[in-house]
């Protein structure tokens, strides 16, 4: 394939000898959009999880059971098949001392780990995602509104929720809550997105405080003035794009992470002035506990 020869030409400028794809997007959504399809550009698997390693003499696809049948007809022809977890990447790569790439913003440690960890390959982060570099598409401008639901519909408003939750902060001694999971942020906010197809989730990062201060990041084209003018004074809202720099100039904050979906790439960046709390994100837990008006509409 074309695609797989203009990748490996990028190979020898970064200094590696293989490079990891995956499935997801910087949000760790399972459905995401068709210009953020990585994974399915380079290999024409259209499945909703697995992930490619490209080697410089080999290509393989992994996938779950599901999808093994599914991987051989679309990705045969160019990539090996494998089915984990009955193989996994370590596996094939025990006994070679490599460097393999990624991009940061789309794994986790834990994920990194899970898969790769057992090998003596070094795992290099590139902060430019070396399938953009060959893939030149337009990217959707549908930009569609986040939106409100109503406290009746939610069974608590937002200065309810953040209360208890900064209940929880102050309880683990921190500064801040990075919060990264939109499902969370959702919940947390009472807003809602169309930013996938299959689910109502606002893509968005946010911050709270050990106050209940809230700075969410998200898409400044997604948010119009009745959204921002509902939402509340202590929630700010700030274009995505600026979550880099303003979580470098925090310095000396002890900052509650969540070990399931903060990227690699913003840990190191929280790391560098902050401490790190590295613990599931409490709105987990508190999502799990229902009110009457969830128990209501989840069995309407």
């Amino acid at each position: 394939m074309e695609k797989i020869k203009s990748l490996k030409k990028i190979f020898r400028r970064e200094k590696i000898e293989g490079y990891i794809i995956p499935k997801n997007d910087e949000f760790f959504s399972e459905y995401i959009q068709d210009h953020n399809d990585r994974l399915n550009y380079i290999t024409n698997f259209s499945g909703s999880y697995g992930f490619a390693l490209i080697l410089k003499e080999k290509n393989y696809l992994f996938v779950d059971g599901r999808y093994t049948l599914q991987a051989n007809n679309q990705s045969g022809k160019s990539f090996k098949i494998v089915t984990i977890p009955d193989k996994m990447p370590c596996d094939i790569l025990k006994e070679k001392k490599i460097s393999i790439g990624f991009d940061p913003n789309l794994f986790t440690k834990k994920s990194l780990s899970a898969f790769f960890g057992k090998s003596e390959c070094i795992y290099k982060p590139i902060f430019k995602n070396l399938i953009d570099k060959i893939w030149k598409r337009k990217k959707n401008k549908n930009i569609k509104p986040f939106y409100l639901i109503k406290n009746k519909d939610a069974g608590a408003n937002i200065q309810v929720k953040l209360n208890t939750l900064t209940k929880i902060i102050k309880k683990n001694k921190a500064d801040y809550l990075f919060a990264t999971a939109p499902e969370n942020i959702s919940w947390l906010l009472n807003i809602r997105g169309r930013d996938t197809e299959y689910s109502p989730l606002a893509y968005a990062h946010a911050t709270i405080d050990k106050k209940g201060n809230v700075n969410l990041f998200c898409d400044l084209k997604k948010i119009n003035n009745s959204f921002k003018s509902k939402l509340g004074k202590n929630v700010k809202i700030t274009n995505f794009d600026s979550l880099p720099n303003i979580i470098q100039k925090m310095s000396k904050k002890k900052i509650l992470v969540d070990s399931l979906t903060c990227s690699i790439f913003y840990k190191s960046i929280i790391k560098k002035n902050n401490y790190i709390l590295l613990k599931p994100d409490p709105i987990y837990y508190l999502k799990s506990l229902k009110n009457n008006i969830e128990i209501h509409n989840t069995v309407k």
